[in-house]
């Protein structure tokens, strides 16, 4: 299940805004919740993938809260989770800013177009399993992605597709 899932479900909660170390962390805690509660999914109601992201993303958005109450009561940084950044190599600048650019836009976007733009986009989930994490129909998940793409290209300064 680990290999199976690992690198996928490491791609979807970073972009949901967690840097690599509570990813790892939300990551182990999601495979050790499905593991344990094997015996609760329904093949019927979702394919194993969809299930398994419905816990992952639960589990960041409890994660993300946390994260930005701990924000508030601080007054930290703008961008979350700013100890957990590396350093980008200097020969990767321009790729490194490009990059921190799309995350500080995709930060600004409100989590639910976030989880599903990664959901979407990244992970390439129809728009069913999509809908179905989500708790929403396939049709407000068009809507979701069209808004959600709409934002980003305005908060990047994109005029095309």
């Amino acid at each position: 299940m680990v290999d199976c899932y690992q690198g996928s479900l490491f791609g979807f909660l970073g972009r949901m805004g967690l840097c690599q170390s509570h990813a790892e962390e939300i990551a182990q805690e999601t495979f050790i919740r499905a593991w344990k509660h094997l015996g609760d999914y329904d093949p019927r109601l979702a394919a194993f993938s969809t299930w398994l992201f419905t816990i992952a993303r639960n589990l960041a958005l409890n994660e993300l809260a946390r994260a930005a109450k701990l924000h508030e009561e601080t007054m930290g940084d703008d961008l979350p989770d700013a100890a957990c950044q590396n350093p980008q190599p200097f020969e990767a600048l321009a790729h490194a800013q490009q990059k921190q650019r799309l995350q500080a836009s995709l930060l600004k976007l409100p989590m639910a177009d976030r989880s599903a733009l990664a959901l979407a986009y990244i992970e390439n989930l129809d728009l069913a399993a999509i809908g179905h994490i989500e708790g929403c129909s396939v049709g407000a998940i068009k809507t979701r992605l069209h808004r959600a793409k709409q934002k980003l290209r305005a908060l990047l300064g994109v005029n095309d597709g």
